[in-house]
């Protein structure tokens, strides 16, 4: 595996680890004030395309294009842009207006580059 596609595995694996832990606090530790749905949504996304990354790398590990490479770098702030403004706001409050659109965004166009990059020719 060379050194990006571990970067990136790590990563990935970085974010699983950070989703099962915001898992667990919001199941025992954080007042939800009625908003469980909500962090639940971050949680799913964020657990999701954390373990998609994770695969992402094993791929680019053995298909070495850019568009693979940018594509889960893009994910990957796109979900810490969207499931992080979640568990702001569940947490604080406080809400940031375009950060979940924003995220959201970042992670359907890295979800395309990554296609496109498996799709392609070498």
């Amino acid at each position: 595996m060379n050194r990006c596609a571990r970067m990136i595995a790590f990563v990935a694996a970085c974010l699983c680890l950070l989703a099962v832990i915001l898992g667990a606090l919001g199941s025992h530790l954080v007042e939800m004030n009625g908003l469980q749905e909500t962090w639940d949504t971050g949680i799913r996304m964020h657990l999701f395309n954390a373990v998609g990354v994770l695969g992402l790398a094993a791929l680019y590990s053995r298909r070495d294009t850019a568009l693979l490479k940018w594509g889960a770098w893009i994910i990957v702030l796109g979900t810490l842009l969207f499931a992080g403004s979640i568990y702001l706001h569940v947490i604080t409050g406080m809400k940031i207006s375009n950060m979940a659109p924003a995220g959201g965004t970042l992670m359907m166009l890295g979800w395309l580059l990554a296609a496109v990059g498996l799709i392609r020719k070498a």
